[in-house]
């Protein structure tokens, strides 16, 4: 078993998100656990664009010959 506090991996935030997608697509929650699956995903989407940015800027250097970040 992983330490909580270990982030998931992309790949598993992005399948969560998508389980949320359709959560709310459904509309046929409560309110209340529709908004705390938003906010859930709000998070996620913060963090999957972030990890991607980061990527980026990685595949960016690597083009550009910097090996050394």
């Amino acid at each position: 078993m992983t330490d909580s506090t270990e982030p998931r991996p992309l790949e598993e935030r992005l399948r969560r998100l998508e389980e949320i997608a359709r959560l709310l697509d459904a509309g046929d929650k409560p309110l209340d656990v529709q908004l705390k699956a938003f906010e859930e995903g709000m998070a996620l989407a913060e963090s999957c664009r972030a990890d991607l940015e980061r990527a980026e800027l990685r595949v960016t250097e690597l083009a550009k010959g910097d090996t050394k970040a």
